[in-house]
């Protein structure tokens, strides 16, 4: 089951996920642990918000779309010195 809710998980934006996956992780795994029953519901429930994620993103006004969460993919690591981050090969 926690093999399935993390392969769920890549339904959500990928800078949702950045953000967001290892918190709803941890909240998968407390449930598991107290309520079987309710896993079924809890992948349910996840699919459900990965919907209203993209939804939200895709009609979102550009003005605000701007003001997304940060793809930290992209972003240069902190110990990382810009010369070498930006160095073209």
């Amino acid at each position: 089951m926690k093999r399935a809710y993390r392969t769920l998980l890549r339904l959500y934006p990928a800078d949702y996920r950045v953000v967001f996956a290892a918190e709803m992780m941890r909240a998968m795994d407390r449930l598991a642990e107290e309520q079987h029953g309710q896993l079924a519901a809890e992948l349910l429930d996840l699919m459900a918000g990965a919907a209203r994620e993209w939804v939200a993103k895709w009609t979102t006004d550009p003005s605000v779309r701007g003001r997304s969460l940060p793809d930290l993919r992209f972003m240069r690591p902190p110990d990382v010195p810009k010369e070498l981050w930006y160095r073209s090969n």
